[in-house]
């Protein structure tokens, strides 16, 4: 027997010991690491455990209590908006009650039964269970519907409330001038300010008002917020306590053996304006104070330590008897795996010893093949790469054809207006000279007017090479500037249809753009507008354009009294090849390109409405963010 045939036996035969003694080596380890670790588990980590908990329910507490404070907070830096709403909301109601009886029996009686008919029905409506929420005043001070009996059919504009303002001419003057208002009053001496509200009546020199007193809409959110917070989930462990003017008025948990009157004291004696925890070592407690000024609220937050040590020392009890079973579990579980995978390895490794056999003999084989197959290699990879090149070349070819016809495409669609342009210059040459009305200045005219287009054309094609290149310069341009450089490249046009042009600026601003692009953009919109008009006919065809500007964007508007879009394919008009013309009109470029060009170039949004008579598209064009 030779060395070589010795060391192949002998690996076989490790192929199937090695797997077997490193399982039962392994097995050892691993249970033995087990059960040592989860001794240590429950020996050392005890208390960490318990510093989890208390750390872990004084985030929870201190979260809690923060999110109360926040809530309030809001109720409170949001008093006179929900103060105002709610005013708001009582006259629109009183507004629209007197006005539905004024249009239904205008004409049907008499001013003076209309009147009553309109006391008669705000006296007796109510706003949460209250009545007289609306007084009624005419513009001579008279008091036609009041709250008070003393005030009732009273002329009160030379009152004056507990400030010394004359508050009845202010209410007149804000009715009057402004048609609604708020102002602020403490109508009579003794009261608490009030926010009030007036509304214009016009029909009989009337206005409407009600007002609120602040302090008492301060009662109300403090009530809202202390029923939130009886109503809120409370943890098994915690408990909350609120104090206003250092006085309990709520405590979640009235348990005398938690909360005991003697704890409850030494929580009065520890309230302070200052936020933080605060640790009370007799009672083993810990409690979270976070005062809130604008209610003069302590809102507290507290728990026991000795909670969290019973929950514990429950715990440990039950995990460690579990993991006595688990540990057992672990032993026999790990003996009877161990066995049954030596017998799958032991099956598992004769059957490898058959494959590498197998293997040997194929590999062999396959190797006689490899020395024949590696003759014709190189001429069967020299002939691959020859035809994957031939393909590249061919997709490159495809690719460039796809982006010019896309081009010429476009190129087309844009001169079709201008070659209908040039050609309405050369008709109103010959007819000039027919009439014999062709004079030097109109000839001069004429030819700078199609110089003017054919120059726009030429330009064109300098925008679509550009717009294939990366490397564009933009330009500092006044926008209303492009509109009236666009505009008069279709003046003519618009002029010969007889449509009316009429422009607003309402706020102009430069922007930096491409300036051909843009122009590009909104000429297409403006030969659709034309267009369209064309085929509608409307009696006075009309074309608006609103220049607008913002912190942020400039907006322009361009709006037709054409009809509008079919809703059926709004959403399609700006898909490439869609056309609402027929093929002789359009090709569907056009919009889709405006679409590409603001949204990719000009970094804004194009969007497009109907209105009663026609339809808008809207450019908004962001300005540059400084960063």
């Amino acid at each position: 027997m030779n060395l070589k045939a010795f060391r192949e036996r002998w690996t076989l035969r490790l192929i199937i010991i090695t797997p077997l003694a490193s399982l039962a080596i392994l097995t050892v380890v691993i249970t033995s690491f087990y059960i040592e670790k989860l001794s240590y588990y429950f020996k050392e980590n005890a208390e960490r455990y318990l510093n989890e908990y208390v750390a872990g329910e004084q985030r929870q507490g201190e979260a809690l209590v923060k999110d109360i404070s926040i809530l309030a907070n809001d109720n409170f830096e949001h008093l006179e908006e929900s103060v105002k709403k709610e005013l708001d909301d009582r006259l629109a109601l009183a507004h629209k009650t007197a006005l539905f009886i004024y249009n239904k029996y205008q004409g049907r009686l008499s001013d003076e039964a209309i009147k009553e008919r309109i006391i008669d029905a705000l006296s007796s409506m109510q706003w949460y269970g209250k009545k007289n929420y609306v007084w009624i005043t005419d513009y001579e001070g008279n008091n036609i519907l009041s709250g008070s009996q003393e005030l009732k059919m009273q002329n009160l504009l030379a009152h004056t409330d507990a400030d010394g303002r004359a508050i009845i001419l202010e209410e007149i003057q804000i009715a009057r001038k402004y048609g609604e208002g708020y102002l602020k009053t403490r109508f009579t001496e003794g009261s608490s300010l009030q926010m009030i509200k007036v509304i214009d009546f016009k029909h009989f020199n009337w206005f409407f008002g009600s007002g609120i007193h602040l302090d008492h809409a301060m009662e109300e959110k403090k009530t809202e917020l202390l029923h939130l917070l009886q109503t809120a989930p409370k943890g098994r462990a915690g408990y909350i306590a609120l104090f206003e003017d250092k006085q309990p008025v709520y405590i979640s948990e009235k348990d005398e053996k938690e909360l005991s009157s003697a704890l409850l004291v030494k929580m009065q004696q520890r309230l302070k304006e200052e936020n933080g925890w605060v640790e009370l070592p007799q009672e083993n407690a810990l409690i979270y104070v976070h005062y809130f000024k604008p209610f003069d609220w302590h809102i507290v937050y507290g728990f026991r330590k000795a909670f969290f040590n019973a929950v514990l020392q429950d715990q440990q009890v039950k995990m460690n008897k579990e993991v006595e079973e688990e540990i057992r579990f672990i032993t026999y579980a790990s003996v009877f795996i161990a066995l049954l995978v030596g017998i799958l390895t032991f099956i598992v490794s004769r059957h490898i010893i058959a494959i590498i056999r197998n293997y040997k003999t194929e590999l062999e084989s396959r190797e006689l093949q490899l020395r024949e197959l590696n003759a014709s290699l190189q001429e069967r990879v020299r002939e691959e790469v020859h035809a994957h090149r031939e393909k590249e070349k061919m997709l490159i070819q495809q690719s460039k054809m796809a982006a010019m016809g896309d081009m010429i495409s476009m190129i087309a669609h844009q001169w079709r207006q201008p070659l209908n342009q040039i050609s309405y210059v050369l008709m109103n040459i010959e007819a000039a000279y027919e009439y014999k009305e062709l004079t030097p200045q109109y000839m001069d005219d004429k030819v700078k007017e199609g110089t003017k287009i054919l120059e726009y054309m030429s330009h064109t094609i300098d925008d679509f090479k550009n717009f294939f290149k990366p490397d564009k310069e933009r330009t500092e341009e006044q926008i209303s500037e492009i509109v009236d450089h666009t505009i008069g490249l279709i003046k003519k046009s618009l002029e010969s249809q007889k449509i009316a042009l009429e422009i607003k600026v309402r706020k102009d601003t430069s922007l930096l753009v491409y300036r051909n692009e843009l122009m590009q953009v909104l000429l297409n919109i403006l030969t659709n507008a034309k267009d369209a008009l064309s085929e509608s006919c409307p009696s006075e065809p009309k074309i608006e354009i609103l220049v607008d500007a913002d912190e942020r964007a400039v907006c322009i508007e361009i709006c037709d009294n054409g009809g509008g879009i079919d809703q059926t394919v709004m959403d399609k008009i700006f898909e490439p090849y869609f056309s609402t013309k027929g093929a002789k009109s359009g090709t569907g470029l056009g919009l889709y390109m405006s679409k590409t060009i603001v949204e990719e170039h000009l970094n804004g949004k194009i969007r497009v409405y109907n209105t009663d008579i026609g339809v808008c598209f809207e450019l908004r064009l962001n300005k540059p963010t400084n960063v």
